[in-house]
């Protein structure tokens, strides 16, 4: 965070104030909270750990408004994933080829730009994990080991 947008006392703290949040993302980030910190000789408190997912949340933006994206998520179906190169200006269509890998019908590779871009977005990952659990479960079923 930086000093500007820091309101301090006169003993050099911050101020806090109060905001009310769903109980369903309350839990989601206690449950966050618990997965990185668990192991840390000192407790983190959950309004300092939201604040700080806040502030980086808050830094994305600034960045994301001040220097327009390279490549950025398009659109995402049950088959395709399509980033927006802005430099190149396309489209690329990546689609899921031999089960749960992805193709990119721009560069004709597994292994390109837009490809590692994709991995990064949650939603793409997820589906990845997905296919290749039911690539798994089927390959099992095929050998006779269920």
């Amino acid at each position: 965070m930086s000093s500007e947008n820091k309101e301090q006392t006169k003993k050099g703290e911050l101020k806090w104030h109060s905001v009310e949040l769903p109980e369903n993302i309350v839990l989601e980030v206690e449950e966050l909270l618990k997965e990185k910190h668990e192991r840390r000789p000192v407790q983190v408190p959950l309004g300092l750990f939201i604040s700080d997912l806040i502030q980086e949340s808050l830094e994305k933006v600034h960045v994301q408004d001040s220097v327009p994206p390279i490549l950025e998520k398009y659109a995402i179906d049950s088959e395709s994933v399509y980033i927006r190169d802005n430099e190149r200006d396309v489209v690329a269509e990546l689609h899921f080829k031999d089960g749960s890998d992805l193709y990119c019908n721009v560069d004709g590779a597994k292994n390109c730009v837009h490809i590692g871009f994709a991995w990064a977005i949650p939603e793409v990952q997820k589906m990845i994990s997905e296919r290749r659990q039911k690539s798994k479960k089927k390959t099992l079923k095929g050998s006779g080991r269920d």
